[in-house]
C-alpha cells in the first residue's frame, strides 16, 4: 500500500483515482477539513477522523512531513513502461518530457508539478540512476504526480527512438545548444529532454536529439539553472502559442 499525504496531493488522488483509496485519515478539527470531506464523499470515500497520536501512528508520519492532517493509503498506481509508449500515439499536438538521470527528489517533484500544470502528455523517467516517485516527490509535486502519465524506462535512447517512430521531434535542453528556446519553432508533437543536475544530457542521449536548445542567460560561475526550474522555463516556451 502506498501513502500520499498533504491536502493538495490527496485531493489529486481523489480527483484522478478515488477507487484506489483504501483509507483516508484526517487529524485535527473537522472544520479545517471541510473541503476535503466534501470532495471525499462526492468521490465515494468515507474519511476517518483520528486523534493526533493515532493519526501519526497509522499514517506513519511525523510533523516534519508537513502532512496538514491528511493521509491517504492507496493502492499503487499502474506502472507504465516503454512497452506502453504507444499510448502516446496519434496525430494531434502532444508534448512529452524525457528525464535523463534526474536523481534529486526535489527536482523530480518540481518537474512533475510543472508537467501537470502545463498539461504534458507523458513523462519518461529512467528505471535506474533516477529518483523514484516517493511520497516526498508526490508532496513536492503538489498533486502533479497523479495528473500526468509517468513511464519508467530502461533505455532512454531506445525510448526516444520509439517516440520518433510515433511522429515526435526530439529537443534536448542543453546550455551549449546553438539556438535559444525563443529562436526555436517547436513541432506540434515534441519531446523535451532534460538532463541531470550539473551534468546535463549524456552524449548518447544528445545524439538522439533532433535539435539542441538552450535557455538564454548565465554567467561565469553560474552557467545553468537547476533541472526543476529549467524545465518550467522551457515548458513555458514550448506551450507558448499552443
Amino acid at each position: 500500500m502506498d501513502k500520499v499525504f498533504g491536502k493538495h496531493s490527496v485531493r489529486a488522488v481523489l480527483l484522478a483515482r478515488p477507487d484506489s483509496i483504501t483509507r483516508l485519515l484526517l487529524g485535527g478539527k473537522e472544520s479545517y477539513h471541510r473541503d476535503m470531506i466534501e470532495l471525499a464523499r462526492r468521490s465515494g470515500v468515507t474519511p476517518e477522523f483520528l486523534q493526533w497520536p493515532e493519526f501519526r501512528r497509522i499514517g506513519e508520519v511525523s510533523d516534519d512531513d508537513k502532512h496538514q492532517g491528511v493521509v491517504a493509503l492507496v493502492k499503487p498506481r499502474a506502472l507504465l513502461t516503454e512497452g506502453d509508449l504507444d499510448r502516446l500515439a496519434g496525430t494531434g499536438p502532444s508534448v512529452v518530457l524525457a528525464l535523463d538521470q534526474i536523481s534529486d527528489p526535489q527536482n523530480l517533484g518540481t518537474i512533475l508539478r510543472s508537467a501537470a500544470f502545463f498539461g504534458v502528455d507523458g513523462v519518461l523517467v529512467l528505471k535506474n540512476r533516477s529518483a523514484e516517485v516517493t511520497p516526498l516527490v508526490a508532496r513536492v509535486a503538489v498533486g502533479g504526480a497523479e495528473l500526468v502519465q509517468t513511464f519508467r524506462v530502461t533505455n532512454l535512447a531506445r525510448s526516444l527512438d520509439m517516440l520518433k517512430q510515433l511522429g515526435f521531434w526530439i529537443y534536448g535542453l542543453d546550455e551549449r545548444g546553438p539556438a535559444t528556446l525563443a529562436q526555436t519553432e517547436f513541432d506540434a508533437r515534441a519531446v523535451l529532454v532534460v538532463g541531470a543536475e550539473g551534468e546535463g544530457l549524456r552524449q548518447r542521449t544528445r545524439q538522439f536529439c533532433d535539435a539542441l536548445v538552450r535557455i538564454p542567460g548565465g554567467r561565469p560561475g553560474l552557467e545553468s539553472l537547476n533541472a526543476g526550474v529549467a524545465t518550467a522555463v522551457a515548458l513555458s516556451e514550448v506551450y507558448r502559442g499552443r
